[in-house]
């Protein structure tokens, strides 16, 4: 059974500011990990309704031994992970988004939905889906796993995109 996940993240910043960074090649590009071989592509184009969309697809080589070990003992081969990051535009005042990762090696998927929105004078990022990992027995501990991994992105892009707010884009 797929497990829910809904996270948040506060800005000082407007949403027009998060969220031009959101969609920044750069910023993305910076997200890198040296040596992971990871690749990035912003793609602008019209979603199923015609509106205007920016895709960004980001994907890394993983070192499977920097995972516990119940995740180490059903990786089947290489463990490339994606996400694929979906922006609409700013309208009145608020941008949504969706989420979807994958990898290979371990059949688990992610699905969600963002939400960046008017705090204050700030911008709160909320990103709510659901994690599915089809590995008869242990999916649960595997999803449960890829929950918390989900929290820890959540975090590192707040991390990185106030610093990169802070420091002027």
């Amino acid at each position: 059974m797929p497990k829910r996940f809904e996270f948040s993240a506060e800005f000082e910043y407007p949403v027009e500011s998060v969220h031009a960074l959101l969609t920044d090649e750069g910023y993305w590009r910076s997200r890198l990990a040296p040596g992971s071989g990871g690749t990035v592509e912003v793609l602008e184009s019209a979603d199923h309704d015609g509106s205007p969309l920016v895709t960004v697809t980001m994907t890394e080589t993983v070192d499977p031994g920097n995972f516990p070990s119940l995740v180490r003992k059903v990786v089947r081969g290489e463990m490339r992970m994606q996400r694929i990051d979906m922006w609409r535009p700013v309208d009145d005042g608020r941008a949504s988004g969706r989420v979807e990762g994958a990898s290979t090696g371990i059949p688990v998927a992610i699905a969600g939905d963002y939400d960046l929105s008017p705090l204050g004078s700030g911008a709160l990022l909320a990103v709510s889906g659901t994690i599915t990992a089809k590995i008869p027995v242990i999916g649960g501990s595997i999803e449960a796993l890829a929950r918390q991994m989900v929290g820890q992105m959540v975090a590192r892009d707040r991390e990185e995109l106030l610093r990169r707010l802070t420091d002027g884009g």
